[in-house]
């Protein structure tokens, strides 16, 4: 398998599949300007297969249709697609969407904090 062109960042949005065997909705869980991965029950997907894709960004109301995108792998409840030619104003809106949601889940991360309750911290100078 191929190495990752950009980091994935989480996300949770909706997103109807189109394909040879007809449509269905699935969830976005991770997503770079690259592909994403779709959580979906028993998906209907084979790899190498291509379909059409409307996703539901939070820059937006209208979803996002991208079109070809291609299966490139297929697990028990998720399969993973890569974007194929994106036009130039669907690649702007991706990268854009992209870098916002990498920044805030940057963010997110440097800023986390963890707590543990019933543990308590004495420095060693209180001693």
């Amino acid at each position: 398998m191929a190495k990752r062109k950009s980091t994935r960042v989480e996300m949770n949005r909706p997103i109807d599949i189109q394909g040879a065997r007809g449509s269905s909705q699935g969830v976005v869980r991770d997503f770079s300007p690259g592909g994403c991965r779709i959580q979906q029950a028993d998906p209907k997907v084979n790899c190498g297969m291509r379909v059409t894709l409307r996703i539901s960004l939070p820059d937006r109301i209208d979803p996002i249709e991208i079109k070809p995108a291609v299966v490139t792998w297929v697990g028990t409840d998720a399969f993973g697609v890569e974007f194929l030619s994106l036009s130039t104003d669907t690649r702007a809106r991706v990268k854009a969407v992209y870098a916002l949601l990498l920044e805030a889940q940057t963010a997110h991360e440097s800023e986390r904090v963890i707590s543990l309750s019933g543990v308590s911290w004495t420095s060693p100078s209180a001693k």
